[in-house]
């Protein structure tokens, strides 16, 4: 539970993985590994400077159970590790298909696992005067960001419809990556490495990411009535 203290209104927040309390602090758009889920993050985490332990809020105040809105009827249960080792030896996020590290959200029955980032992620994202994002489960569509189908292609991909009217696909994993990318180097979003052989992003479509990114942490935020994310996610450039 995050409780607010002190007079500025500093959110803290005891969890169960770590046994110092851990502060909610904006750190400026720098990138950051959850020692949670193992992804990276920008902006606002919660914090234990004596540790160097970094938590996604979403990490932090991850409920006990939810339903995703792409797997409706399959209620999903939050682990710090996932219950089993699966066949092969590691698990994949069934929403943007890269590997499952840490804390993960979990349904046995249908074999699902989710990382809690993109447990959150929108089904429907308006970007003001570019279009809308839609959250599909349609496969064997070309990336417009990476510019292939491949793995991630049997995952999800946000749609949306382009200036000429084709519909334009985007893996989700394509969308967090853009979103912490620079130029041609890119943070993978399951590790803290750059890509130098990275595929080449068009500046308008990082962007294009960048700004999709940010409409969905501002969603979270207003989800889970956090107003100092709201705020951050508002006033960060880009």
């Amino acid at each position: 539970m995050v409780k607010f203290t002190g007079e500025d209104g500093q959110a803290l927040v005891s969890h169960s993985s770590h046994p110092h309390p851990l502060k909610l602090v904006a750190t400026g758009g720098a990138l950051f590994q959850c020692d949670g889920c193992r992804q990276i993050g920008d902006e606002l985490r919660y914090r234990c400077d004596q540790c160097d332990f970094d938590l996604h809020v979403c990490c932090a105040q991850a409920p006990a159970v939810l339903e995703h809105p792409m797997f409706e009827g399959r209620a999903l249960t939050f682990f710090q590790r996932r219950p089993a080792i699966p066949a092969g030896g590691c698990a994949l996020c069934d929403v943007c298909g890269d590997p499952v590290l840490g804390f993960l959200y979990h349904n046995r029955e249908h074999d699902l696992d989710i990382h809690p980032f993109c447990a959150t992620l929108p089904e429907r994202i308006v970007v003001e005067d570019d279009g809308v994002l839609n959250l599909t489960k349609a496969a064997g569509h070309s990336c417009k960001v990476c510019g292939e189908v491949g793995r991630r292609g049997r995952y999800l991909s946000y749609r949306f419809q382009d200036d000429d009217g084709k519909l334009v696909y985007i893996h989700v994993a394509c969308v967090l990556e853009a979103s912490f990318s620079s130029g041609d180097h890119v943070v993978q979003a399951n590790s803290t490495t750059t890509g130098e052989d990275a595929p080449r992003r068009t500046g308008r479509f990082r962007r294009f990411c960048k700004v999709a990114f940010r409409v969905a942490r501002v969603s979270y935020s207003v989800a889970t009535l956090d107003p100092v994310g709201l705020v951050t996610a508002i006033v960060s450039p880009i």
